[in-house]
């Protein structure tokens, strides 16, 4: 492979993993990735534990999840989890989705492949 390329999910040395959804990342050129605001805005929305853990559960479940099912498996209260879903939201890695008196949330992974993208550049 050509060094000035960064590629991710065409070989893994540990194995593949099952649950991987972020494997069909474009190789770039090292010189075209640049860091955004928005990107810049992501890192600190997972900043925090209970984002992380929140997109963690999204990412492995590959679907969308009730807000109440994620209440329920990471046991955080409804008024805490509204505020970080909503910070997930406006920081472009989940979106939601409301159909009655239900909000459905799932990771987007177009900006978690940007996001791993601009770490492994330059690994």
């Amino acid at each position: 492979m050509h060094p000035s390329l960064a590629t991710l999910g065409t070989s893994r040395p540990h194995g593949p993993r099952s649950s991987d959804r972020f494997t069909n990342v474009k190789t770039l050129p090292l010189a075209r990735l640049q860091a955004r605001d928005d990107h810049v805005e992501a890192f600190k929305a997972l900043a925090h534990l209970t984002r992380l853990e929140i997109f963690f559960l999204l990412v492995r479940r590959g679907r969308e999840v009730p807000a109440g099912e994620i209440q329920a498996e990471l046991e955080i209260p409804g008024p805490t989890l509204s505020h970080h879903l909503d910070l997930l939201r406006r920081a472009g890695l989940v979106q939601s989705r409301k159909e009655e008196r239900f909000v459905y949330y799932s990771a987007r992974s177009d900006m978690a492949s940007e996001l791993v993208r601009l770490l492994t550049a330059c690994c």
